[in-house]
Parts: C-alpha cells; structure tokens; sequence
C-alpha cells in the first residue's frame, strides 16, 4: 500500500498520550494512516505519493469550536452591516457608516446594524426608538443589535410593523422594555423578543446564503479550525414555539443545499436547533444525525441572558455604575432573570432528552447554571452527554456536578480578552471577574471542556489562538500585566485539548476527530510555530505565530487562495 500524503520536515503534535510527538504523518484515503518516524513511514511512499515538507512548522490535530454561530456569522455579513468595536472606535464614524446605509434605502425597507458596543465604544449614546427615529430615520424599519447578540434597539416604524406596541405581551423568555409610563423604549431583551422583529427581515436568496455560507468557514479555516459549529440554528418565525410553515421550509431547503455542498465545505459543520416539535418526531439518536462533514448535533435552549445587559441570572447583585445606567441594566438591587421557573426548564427539555437529543443549554450566571444541572441531574442518561454553554460565573462545585454527570462544559472566557476590564469595574465586580470561567476547575475535576469564541456575538473574526491565550494568561489584550484571577490559569496544552479532544468528545467524534491517531480523520492544521513554546502572551500575534494550512479528511483547503 502506497500513502497518497507523507508530511515530514516539522514537529507534529498528536494529542495522543501513548504517541505524542512524531516526525511523521501519512494519509491514505482521507484516514491517518501511519503516525512515526519518516524511515517507518517511507517504505509506503508510492511515485503517487505526495510528499510534503513541513519546513520546521507544526502540525497538530485541526482545531474544534463547539460553540459558534457560523451560519449567523454568514447571514450577519450578507444581510447586515457592522458597526462594531472591532471595527469602529468612535460614535461619530459609527453614525456616520450608518447615516450612509440609510441613505441608500427606500422608504418601508430594512437597514439592520449588528456589533453595538458601548464597552468598547464608550461615546456611543443611549439608544431608543425616538433617538433612532429623530436621528437616522423615522421612515426606514431601522434595528440595531447588540455585540452580544441578547439586546437590541427598534425605531418605532419597525415595531409598528412588527406589531408591538405598549399593550403587547411581553414573549416568553424575552422582555419589550419599557418606560415608567409603560410606553416603549425600543429596546428588547434576549431573543424572544428581538426574533419578533427580525423575522420581518426577508432572508436571503438560498444560492447567495450557501454561498456566503461556504465564504464564512473558509474564514473559520483560516483561523486554524477544521471542526465548527451553528449552535442556534432556527429561522425567526420557528425560534419559540411551534414550527411554522415558512420558516420550516426555507431552513429545510438551505439544509438541503447545505448537504448538496458539503463535500466541498472547508470545515465540518455541527448545528444545533432551537427546540421544536420536529426534533421530537424525528427522534434523532444521541446527538447525531447526518453525514461526517454536516450534521445535526443537538438541541439548544437559553436559561438566562447576558452579563453584557444585566440578564445573566446571578447570585450577588451587578455592580451599579455609568457603565450599567448606560447600557439601561434593570434597577438595582439587580441579580438579572431566569428565562425559566425550574418546572418549565424541565418540561422544555425533557421530552428531547427523553427522544435521544443532546441538550446545550446556554448559562452564563451561577443561578442559572444552578438550575440547569438540577434539570440533568432529574433526568439522569449521562450518555447523552448534555452541555452547558458559557458557564461564565461556574462555581467549583457546579462543575464538580457537570463530571459526575457526564456534562461537557463550553466555556467562554475569552470574555476577559475584551471585557476583563469592564467586568471588573463596572458589571461583576472584582471577584465575580476574578473567577470568570475556572477553566483549570473543569480540568481538575476531569471534565471533557471546551472552550470557544461565540462568533458573531464576540468581537472580529474567529481566533482561537487569542482563546487559548486568553484561558492560559487570563489578561486583557491591551493589558498584559492584570491578571484576573491567575490561580485560574491553564497551561497551554490544556488549552490546545480544549480546542481538540474536548469539542471532539462534546461532539460524540472523539473517536475520529480531535487526535493525530491511526484510523482518526486527516484534520489537520499547520502553524508557523510551536504553541507550546512561543511566549503564550503572543499567541495572538501573527508576527509571531500564524495558520499555514488546513487540510480536511487529507485535503488540503487552500486557505489563502
């Protein structure tokens, strides 16, 4: 048997205990076939063989995010524009991009702003429908969402048209705010409420979706990864309650064109769907469900909202501040909501748990985390292997319980790579923040953790090498000398597995994905240098350590073509 590619000439980091380090891999109909030393590996080398030099890269097993939003990430940048801190640092250029899109848009048409920041803007100004209205314009059906993706700001020509106005029920699990006076603010709360306005939005031409689609991993592949994730996978119209027709169909066809391409995808894709009555009827086995490059992983609820907007249900009250009176948090003593009572919880998930699905379920503060666990432990089948998403405020001992549940954790805390600073002045407090996503707690107690970026509810495009870095230095970019909570750090392999193995496992691919093993898929990625001994606070720094390539089932993406 001849190989059809021989990588050599680099350092190749397995991920596997029992072989960690080789000098070479081969490939053999998209499956590692040998994992050694080149003279073991070069006997099988045929005159078809392609030979790769690694020219003193690394190479490690492609990296997984398990918690991501690829497909909105994809509808972000087709349908919407941003207005974000990456981008913008000023109001006055925000305004302005914005003043030139509305411009160019006929009267009753839709101009929606994704990326609204004030922590990283902080002259932004208070946004409501009438400041919209008198300021941009009152005859545009203007929305502007938040970075984090749990608020967002409606003038009133658009809740007009989305019939909301001061007598509408508030949905379940999302909050129209409003004044003193019960008048609307134009401000909405978590995305019960923010669907009802979006879904008025016309989603795009399925080709031209597909398309961008296609476009937005190839951006996940040039971030290193070669595993991604949608992990809220609902069209508006069927996001709370039962499916409705058109929005059945149309996310029903963009699947199908989905699957049509899937081969020719540069990364592997896993979504998870909001809750519906579908996903009982088909009863999908134990989280999987599809072919190797696409396929539905699970389902996905919200137990709690943001600690960007004061909705993430916590034990100890938010800071009270400029920063929270800015951002129009709920009056103090605030210890943000529950989405859910513990009963409803329970009753939403376990008729999936009870059909075969795995359960993410997204929980940022320490009394939403409380409940969710208390909703798997009732359930019981820890081969179902239900997630947690965020987890930011995890005490030791919810993640104690997430190992002698089988719960795989997801954790945020690249959150302190932008917002380390405000959270600690200004919305947690100096402890909360110290204690963000205890990464090393969920490794002490022997957890299969991941961790992730939530792209497009983060700043910029995806990077997980500034996750990695963000989990062992636990600092701000712009500050490397704060530490919030360095008793919380991890090393740098810890945070490789947290992007490998741990997603892997999550995923149920841990058999396939994750590893640089014989029989594992050829999933591969290939830096410019070593991560474990470059300086890990400039693991962000492409002078310093960049991607090179991927390859997916032994194929190389091409990813600066």
């Amino acid at each position: 048997m001849s190989y059809d590619r021989v990588f050599f000439g680099g350092t190749i980091i397995t991920l596997d205990e029992s072989n960690p380090i080789a000098e070479a891999l081969a490939v053999k109909d998209g499956l590692i076939a040998a994992v050694g030393d080149y003279k073991d590996i070069q006997p099988n080398i045929g005159k078809d063989t392609e030979v790769i030099d690694l020219k003193h890269h690394t190479m490690l097993p492609g990296f997984i995010e398990a918690h991501s939003h690829t497909i909105f990430t994809a509808q972000y940048d087709l349908m919407y524009t941003d207005v974000g801190g990456y981008k913008y640092n000023t109001y006055s250029s925000i305004q302005n991009k914005m003043k030139e899109v509305i411009a160019g848009t006929a009267k009753g048409e839709w101009c929606v702003f994704t990326g609204w920041d004030v922590e990283l803007v902080p002259d932004l100004p208070e946004l409501s429908a009438n400041y919209l209205d008198t300021t941009f314009s009152a005859e545009v059906n203007i929305m502007v969402i938040t970075q984090n993706g749990h608020s967002a700001y409606a003038n009133n020509a658009a809740l007009s048209l989305s019939h909301i106005n001061r007598d509408t029920p508030d949905p379940p699990g999302g909050t129209y705010v409003r004044d003193k006076h019960g008048n609307l603010t134009g401000q909405l709360l978590e995305e019960p409420a923010i669907s009802e306005v979006l879904q008025q939005v016309l989603l795009p031409n399925i080709k031209k979706f597909v398309e961008a689609i296609k476009y937005t991993l190839k951006e996940y592949a040039r971030a290193g990864l070669t595993t991604t994730t949608e992990l809220d996978l609902a069209l508006p119209e069927a996001r709370f309650g039962d499916i409705l027709t058109s929005g059945s169909q149309y996310l029903d066809s963009l699947l199908q064109a989905l699957r049509e391409e899937a081969a020719h995808l540069p990364t592997r894709l896993a979504y998870y769907t909001v809750v519906t009555k579908k996903c009982i009827e088909e009863k999908s086995p134990m989280g999987f469900k599809g072919g190797s490059r696409l396929w539905h992983a699970g389902v996905k609820l919200f137990a709690d909202g943001s600690p960007h907007c004061g909705t993430a249900a916590i034990k100890r009250p938010y800071l009270y501040s400029d920063l929270t009176e800015k951002l129009r948090f709920p009056p103090p003593p605030n210890y943000g909501k529950l989405n859910w009572t513990y009963d409803q919880l329970l009753n939403q998930v376990k008729p999936y748990h009870d059909a075969g699905w795995q359960v993410a379920i997204h929980a940022q503060g320490d009394r939403a985390i409380d409940q969710v666990l208390q909703v798997y432990g009732a359930l019981g089948g820890k081969n179902r292997r239900h997630r947690i998403e965020h987890m930011g405020l995890a005490s030791e001992d919810q993640l104690a319980k997430c190992a002698l549940l089988n719960v795989g954790p997801s954790m945020f805390v690249s959150q302190l790579y932008y917002y380390g600073k405000t959270f600690s002045n200004d919305l947690l407090g100096k402890d909360y923040t110290d204690n963000w996503a205890p990464v090393d707690v969920a490794f002490k107690y022997g957890c299969n953790v991941s961790l992730h970026q939530d792209t497009p509810a983060f700043p910029g495009p995806p990077q997980p090498l500034a996750s990695m870095k963000t989990a062992v230095t636990r600092t701000h970019k712009d500050d490397g000398t704060t530490v919030y909570g360095p008793n919380h750090r991890i090393s740098v392999h810890q945070a490789i597995q947290a992007y490998t193995t741990g997603p892997a496992w999550q995923l149920f691919r841990e058999n396939e994905l994750g590893r640089l093993k014989v029989g594992f898929r050829a999933d591969l990625v290939i830096l410019s240098a070593n991560p474990y001994i470059v300086d890990p606070m400039k693991l962000d720094d492409p002078n310093t350590i960049r991607v090179v390539e991927t390859y997916i089932d032994g194929h190389c993406n091409q990813i600066w073509m």
